[in-house]
């Protein structure tokens, strides 16, 4: 069931959902496109999440009521499943290590596994993009095996190395910049994912996968070269 709020004063809140289902963030991204595409003259832009869509739309040129109307009729007429667009699977290296991953010893300790086993369960799956945060490169994904989830720390880092891998409950996700933060760090990865670098910019979408392989210490150090 899908409901439409308003949540400011030009913007309106979609939602698609009441719970994260790995459903609904293709369909988020579908219809976004398609509202996009509609109504390319009136929406100043959209962000998608976990399981809603936050539309800021141009208030001088329709009201409220018009639009949302409009919305809801675009909504009940649109076919989910009949959407041709393309979504990408993403490969990321990461040096899981007691360098690179700070929290990574206590989490071994916490949940009884190896650093093997702990590889293998966070680098065997592909992690859907649920929904994309602070910044354009910041990915939240999920869903983490339930042996490897672990709560956010309960006093967040100042400061915390750019490309580290966290966790934080059923999500995982890679610091693309310097930052501070309270997810529990386990690699890192070499790649540069900063806004700095142009190529990073529209690297994730919503709907898209990200599979992690690991990389030795060598290798992460060596990368690039």
């Amino acid at each position: 069931m899908h409901k439409i709020i308003l949540a400011g004063e030009s913007s309106i809140l979609i939602y698609f959902g009441s719970k994260i289902d790995n459903s609904l963030p293709k369909n988020i991204a579908n219809f976004a496109n398609e509202l996009n595409t509609q109504f390319s003259d009136l929406i100043i832009d959209s962000i998608p999440s976990y399981t809603s869509l936050l539309v800021n739309y141009d208030l001088s040129k329709i009201s409220y009521l018009e639009f949302s109307a409009e919305v809801q009729n675009l909504l009940e007429n649109f076919k989910f499943s009949d959407s041709v667009q393309t979504y990408d699977l993403i490969h990321i290296p990461v040096n899981y290590s007691f360098e690179t991953g700070l929290d990574l010893e206590k989490l071994l300790a916490e949940k009884d596994l190896s650093l093997d086993e702990f590889i293998d369960i966070h680098s065997s799956q592909e992690y859907l993009v649920h929904a994309i945060g602070f910044s354009p490169v910041f990915a939240f994904l999920g869903q983490v095996d339930k042996l490897i989830q672990a709560p956010r720390l309960a006093t967040p880092r100042i400061k915390i190395p750019a490309g580290s891998v966290g966790i934080a409950d059923s999500q995982t996700a890679v610091y693309p910049s310097e930052s501070s933060g309270g997810w529990n760090i386990i690699g890192r990865t070499p790649l540069d994912l900063s806004l700095n670098n142009p190529e990073s910019l529209n690297k994730f979408k919503v709907g898209d996968r990200v599979k992690f392989y690991p990389i030795t210490h060598d290798e992460f150090s060596r990368y690039g070269e």
